[in-house]
């Protein structure tokens, strides 16, 4: 399923919100033509990959090795943020599966407010495991995910912490259409592909997706959803990019609570190239967001060329 990819408004204390519509700046359009241009020019295709944080699949498309090569970006009022996802794995069967990966990310923000500045480097590395099985009533997915502190605090691209992921999926196909409802529990919030924030978080919370998705053709997919962050104690977030003041900011569930509503379309060019782009409106904090991705399945395409 689609996930979540934009950045959000950023609370830094409950008094203080930065408000303002779509900045559509140069560099976002530059970068967004570079990954259409690459798609083109690669003239592959990929199977739609779960990326780091996005809800498991209900079924896993390959078995053995994997490897998959993604670049995302997201943009709105606070800025424009990008990463460029290496994941390797292996599917042992269609139903279990074990990944590790790393992400490089750019941050380039569009006001002084949040006080960064443009920033790039290494996020933490994660690692998780999948477990994926069909049923007559229902697909049930579940994946835990966990990430190694070894990337700078100070540019605010790691908490300082090891960080976990545990999300649960359950969806039923009806035709060409699918709900699907997600549920999980964690002690930072997630990049997906949906919702890039310009800040990592720090503490305890719950989060929740449902909506549908609607299989138009074999190649073209819609889904639209809602979703909703409860955080519960003590929340930390570490903002995106060099601070004037060093360190993260500390405050209660306000910090990181969020809630809101996704729109996302993929389209798998071949089996190996998979594109896709995601519109977020975030009702808590009144931002809307939008977001574009393009991956490659280097693993089938490795697997193609040799059974030439």
């Amino acid at each position: 399923m689609l996930g979540n990819a934009s950045f959000e408004i950023l609370r830094v204390q409950p008094s203080l919100q930065i408000q303002g519509g779509l900045a559509v700046k140069f560099y976002w359009c530059r970068g967004a033509m570079v990954v259409l241009v690459c798609g083109v020019a690669l003239a592959g295709s990929l199977s739609a990959q779960t990326s780091r944080g996005d809800s498991p699949k209900a079924a896993l498309d390959q078995n053995g090795f994997t490897w998959t090569e993604t670049y995302e970006g997201s943009g709105n009022s606070t800025g424009f943020f990008s990463d460029i996802n290496s994941t390797a794995g292996y599917a042992f069967t269609k139903n279990f599966s074990v990944e590790t990966g790393v992400a490089y990310a750019f941050l380039q923000p569009t006001t002084s407010k949040t006080g960064t500045t443009a920033t790039s480097g290494f996020e933490d590395p994660h690692a998780g495991v999948r477990y994926a099985a069909k049923g007559n009533l229902l697909n049930y997915a579940t994946g835990l995910t966990g990430t190694f502190p070894v990337a700078s605090t100070a540019k605010g691209l790691s908490t300082g912490e090891f960080t976990y992921d545990w999300t649960n999926h359950v969806d039923h196909a009806v035709g060409v259409v699918t709900p699907f409802a997600d549920i999980g529990v964690g002690n930072s919030i997630s990049d997906t592909r949906f919702l890039h924030r310009p800040y990592v978080s720090l503490g305890e919370l719950a989060h929740f997706e449902g909506g549908v998705g609607f299989d138009i053709g074999d190649k073209f997919n819609v889904t639209m959803s809602g979703y909703g962050i409860l955080p519960w104690g003590t929340q930390k977030i570490f903002m995106r990019g060099e601070m004037r003041v060093p360190g993260p900011v500390k405050g209660g569930t306000d910090l990181t609570r969020d809630d809101g509503l996704n729109l996302g379309a993929d389209y798998q060019v071949t089996r190996i190239v998979d594109l896709n782009a995601g519109y977020s409106r975030s009702v808590y904090n009144s931002v809307n967001t939008f977001s574009f991705g393009i991956g490659f399945n280097v693993a089938k395409l490795l697997q193609a060329r040799s059974g030439d």
